[in-house]
């Protein structure tokens, strides 16, 4: 009777561990490395192994004076790093180590959940390899393997969970019937050819290379990671150009707020470029606010549109002498819009990039490298002041003004936008229509675009010039005689032409009188002539 009874029992424990296996989660992990059995909110965590004779305690928070068994001892940690959470970690695993494990989070003596887990501890694990896109449809799936005599392959995919879906010890085709024409198998399942459908919600592939029950090697497959969120901010009245790069010969298409568009036919003013597949849209309004998405099989980019309502544009000039340089964010000077629960962001554009450089409602933000140490807000309307310019800073800034629904919604008053009560009537200034409306709360109200330039002053400096210090300003006294060689010539010359007319005065007036005393003499000489010829004629 007690054989028989025995016999039941582990036939219970049997039956027990086989449905743990078709329930658990596998795990892949390299010999010599570790693994962490996860995290616990509660007072308690406690990680048993499955074995023929039932759960054998590995360790437990609340009982570590019990000890783990023999063959993990000095491997087992219980981690309390972060208050509140609880881990188990086992490191140098063993082939050994392979088998079913199951945590338990404890709280207040209830257990609140438990995960079970098939560890599989293989010789090696092949680097992350990227899935191949076969080009029109579908996608190359190839398993790195060594030389192995008699290997099988097993096939895992993720998406909300893992689960097999392949074992060519069992059979060259799909486990799972719905699979069997999405799933082509090639080189006795080293190679899978998969549908656009089988990846389309951007699954992880492991393939697992088997000798007998002990696992070779095993690798991560999958697409690249999904794409992060870009946010654009752009103002009423401009053009924009989302990008996404795609195969052509795949069945590409854009999400927006107006539908889905996979052609050139322009609509609600959005045009799909047929080479580069890059979405246009002209002459924004607010209606163009909203989600935007590039598929090729699966998500490629994905954008979030933020049309601003009101827009300023200014230039900004500054000089190397300078300390600092203020750019101004004027919505201070719309008094409806002001202390409202805003917050602003101030970005850079650099070739078709937006870069962020301050987000007054995240301190931790990190400005680009060669503004750190150099950019702040200005504490009185959330300008941005750049110290020490450089000629490397010229080029666009923009601040955005997004109004915070959290901040807004705060307080008593029905309405979040009116005045306080005791402010004088000629005063109020009534907010703009469109700022009442649900859909512009946590959204763009302002934006501002100044064209930051360097005005180079040139000097011309003898090479190895030292720049010193101008000398400071002396008391302001009577200026000196300054010779003028010039105007000293220019005094000669007059003076030796005045000489020179007298000289020739002087000699005409000699030469004059001379001829005078000659007709004097010529004169006096006839008339002695006619009285001499009178007397002889006597």
């Amino acid at each position: 009777m007690i054989r028989i009874m025995n016999t039941v029992i582990f036939l219970a424990l049997l039956l027990v561990s086989t449905f743990a296996v078709e329930d658990s989660e596998p795990i892949f992990k390299p010999l010599g490395g570790e693994l962490e059995m996860g995290y616990c909110f509660g007072d308690d965590i406690a990680v048993h192994r499955l074995t023929a004779n039932g759960k054998e305690l590995l360790g437990q928070f609340l009982s570590d004076s019990v000890p783990p068994p023999d063959s993990f001892k000095g491997r087992i940690t219980i981690s309390t790093d972060v208050e509140g959470l609880l881990g188990l970690k086992i490191t140098n695993l063993q082939y050994s180590d392979s088998g079913i494990y199951i945590r338990e989070c404890w709280t207040n003596s209830t257990m609140e959940n438990y995960r079970k887990h098939n560890l599989y501890v293989c010789d090696k694990e092949f680097s992350f390899k990227e899935i191949s896109l076969t080009p029109g449809t579908g996608a190359d799936l190839v398993c790195n393997m060594d030389s192995i005599m008699n290997a099988t392959i097993k096939w895992y995919r993720d998406v909300h969970s893992v689960s097999l879906f392949m074992d060519t010890k069992v059979s060259l085709e799909p486990l799972q019937a719905e699979f069997k024409s999405l799933v082509r198998v090639q080189g006795e399942g080293l190679f899978l050819h998969v549908s656009d459908e089988f990846i389309q919600e951007r699954p992880r592939f492991f393939c697992l290379v088997m000798e007998g029950e002990q696992c070779r090697s095993f690798q991560t497959i999958g697409l690249p990671e999904e794409p992060e969120l870009k946010t654009i901010y752009r103002s009423v009245g401009e053009d924009v150009v989302l990008t996404c790069s795609v195969d052509p010969l795949r069945q590409n298409h854009w999400k927006t707020p107006f539908g889905q568009f996979n052609s050139s036919a322009t609509k609600n003013k959005i045009s799909i470029n047929s080479k580069t597949y890059s979405l246009a849209i002209k002459s924004l309004i607010s209606d163009h606010s909203g989600s935007y998405k590039c598929f090729s099989t699966f998500l490629v980019e994905d954008y979030a549109l933020n049309v601003c309502p009101l827009l300023e544009s200014t230039v900004v000039s500054f000089s190397a002498h300078e300390k600092e340089v203020l750019l101004q964010c004027n919505f201070m000077s719309l008094t409806a819009l002001s202390g409202k629960g805003e917050y602003v962001l101030w970005y850079r554009t650099i070739g078709q990039k937006d870069i962020l450089i301050i987000d007054s409602g995240d301190p931790s933000l990190t400005p680009p490298t060669d503004l750190q140490g150099r950019v702040k807000l200005s504490g009185v309307n959330s300008s941005l002041v750049i110290t020490d310019p450089n000629k490397e800073d010229s080029g666009t800034y923009w601040c955005v003004v997004l109004l915070d629904k959290e901040e807004t919604d705060e307080g008593d008053d029905e309405d979040a936008y009116d005045g306080d009560d005791d402010s004088i009537e000629e005063d109020e200034v009534e907010a703009p229509s469109w700022i009442m409306e649900e859909e512009y709360l946590d959204m763009c109200i302002f934006r501002q675009v100044t064209n930051l330039k360097f005005n180079q002053i040139k000097t011309e400096r003898k090479v190895g010039y030292t720049p010193q210090p101008e000398p400071e300003p002396e008391p302001e006294s009577e200026p000196e005689p300054k010779t003028n060689l010039p105007m000293y010539a220019v005094y000669a010359g007059i003076a030796g032409l005045l000489l020179l007319s007298v000289i020739c005065i002087a000699v005409f007036l000699k030469m004059r009188g001379k001829k005078r005393s000659a007709i004097q003499e010529g004169l006096k000489q006839s008339e002695e002539e006619g009285i001499a010829l009178k007397s002889t004629k006597a």
